[in-house]
């Protein structure tokens, strides 16, 4: 059996961020058409404040065939079977443990100041079983919920070496990621310009255990860009060639180009911050700004220069060519640039 999950939807009220409501109506109806008869949320359905659950208990009447197994999150605490009512909807408001296909899915809600493993208590799930909770895996992901400061219902790796669930799944971290048998599905739907890219929701395997990505049908895709601007005669060049790669890497298809709202800004040196501009304007011109606003130029200083120019392309070159394992706790390469440059031309005055 297959089973799907997402975390993070943060619905607000009612006729408030149509299209979250609508990125789970994706979710679900490709459910409904490959036969998956179970979704899992795992926290944060709804945002702080929210009251819109008609709209959600609407959708999932439309999809009577397959149940819905949800838990609170930081962000919608109070949600029960009592404020959230449909034959296929179910609030787990305390740790519970259901049979799906002989798997245990455990259902751990998030509580404020406790972490994940002291929730689950000595509950005896036997056999493979499967964690659903809301939270910081603290075990290997340095990834943090960058609107929420702090640690949230923590999940360590010795947790995990201690209770041996077969897979995690997680909710209150955005961005999809994975780690090990650890799997944050993220937000079906951006919830800003920051949650860039397209958006997915998991597909578990009881049989297997295996774990898929789906992509989730979204009526808005955000992607932002920066460009480092070296001063030289080939800058707008390097400028355009640089915008074709990030837009390519996109992969959008001809159909989704229209979704795509996008964020542009151009930092470091230029003779000629007008030209800069234009040369952003015309490299996204098949893309609609978000916001209607232009590309964020605020970060480009003027290099007036020739001799300090001259200097900047030298040492763009020897950090080019340097051996250095970029990443980790290291900045990477156009960081470095960018610091060099600042060096080289200082406050931007010729």
């Amino acid at each position: 059996m297959k089973v799907a999950v997402t975390a993070d939807v943060h619905l607000g009220r009612e006729g408030e961020h149509p299209e979250r409501l609508e990125a789970l109506g994706c979710i679900l109806d490709t459910a409904e058409s490959r036969g998956i008869p179970i979704l899992v949320i795992a926290g944060d359905l709804f945002d702080q404040n929210s009251t819109g659950y008609s709209g959600f208990e609407q959708l999932c009447r439309r999809h009577p065939g397959i149940q819905v197994h949800l838990i609170p999150g930081n962000h919608d605490p109070d949600i029960s079977g009592k404020t959230v009512v449909g034959d296929n909807i179910t609030v787990h408001r305390q740790v519970t443990s259901v049979d799906l296909d002989g798997v245990s899915m455990v259902f751990v809600p998030y509580c404020e100041n406790s972490g994940m493993c002291d929730s689950l208590g000595n509950l005896n799930t036997g056999g493979r079983w499967v964690l659903v909770g809301h939270g910081d895996y603290l075990g290997g992901l340095k990834e943090r919920n960058p609107y929420e400061k702090g640690t949230y219902m923590p999940l360590y790796r010795k947790d995990l070496e201690l209770l041996k669930p077969w897979r995690v799944f997680l909710g209150h971290i955005h961005k999809p990621l994975k780690d090990s048998s650890v799997y944050y599905p993220g937000s079906p739907c951006g919830l800003d310009i920051n949650e860039t890219g397209r958006r997915s929701f998991l597909l578990f395997d009881t049989s297997t255990g295996k774990v898929d990505r789906e992509t989730v049908d979204t009526a808005v895709i955000y992607f932002r860009e920066s460009f480092l601007v070296i001063p030289d005669e080939l800058e707008l060049d390097r400028l355009r060639k640089q915008a074709e790669a990030r837009t390519a890497a996109w992969g959008l298809t001809a159909g989704e180009r229209p979704k795509a709202r996008v964020r542009v800004e151009a930092r470091g040196f230029s003779s000629d911050r007008e030209a800069v501009m234009e040369c952003l304007r015309e490299s996204f011109s098949d893309y609609t700004f978000h916001s209607g606003e232009l590309p964020d130029i605020s970060g480009l200083r003027i290099a007036g220069d020739g001799r300090r120019t001259t200097i900047a392309r030298r040492a763009i070159e020897l950090i080019e060519d340097l051996d250095w394992e970029y990443g980790g706790e290291q900045p990477d390469k156009e960081q470095v640039m960018e610091a060099a440059l600042g060096i080289i031309f200082g406050d931007g005055a010729g």
